[in-house]
């Protein structure tokens, strides 16, 4: 992915926040200071191709470059980010996975494997993104319309 287009602005409250550019050709997207953006760890930020890496004691994979370009993009924005991982169901994996970040050179991110109605957008390996409200993948709905 590499870095995303943002604008810093204020919205028609005047609330500091930022428009970004999640995809190529999306529309922005406005992200106010309360939101925060997750990104999955295993296979997204960081490599799964290591030996051992899906064996315990389940090491810590590689960065991806274009991932954390992503990621520093909207951290230079001030928009937060956090890790969300299943791997946050064992607390004791978290303060691992911090060091990762800052290792990194994303500083001290936080890291959940829950959802709140602040998580504005979710990058994931697995995901299967769907319509809302259609019951249907986006690349079924994509089809249909090419």
């Amino acid at each position: 992915m590499g870095p995303l287009k943002i604008t810093t602005a204020l919205d028609a409250q005047n609330n500091p926040g930022a428009w970004v550019e999640f995809g190529d050709g999306q529309a922005p997207v406005f992200v106010t200071q309360k939101h925060w953006v997750g990104f999955d760890f295993d296979g997204t930020i960081s490599r799964t191709d290591g030996t051992g890496h899906f064996q315990p004691p389940f090491p810590l994979g590689e960065p991806i470059p274009e991932m954390l370009a992503t990621v520093k993009s909207l951290l230079s924005a001030g928009i937060t980010v956090k890790i969300f991982t299943a791997r946050a169901c064992d607390p004791a994996s978290i303060p691992a996975i911090q060091s990762w970040t800052e290792k990194h050179g994303l500083g001290c991110l936080g890291v959940t494997n829950q959802k709140d109605y602040d998580l504005i957008r979710f990058f994931d390996d697995r995901a299967i993104q769907v319509v809302p409200d259609q019951g249907r993948s986006i690349l079924t709905a994509l089809r249909c319309v090419a």
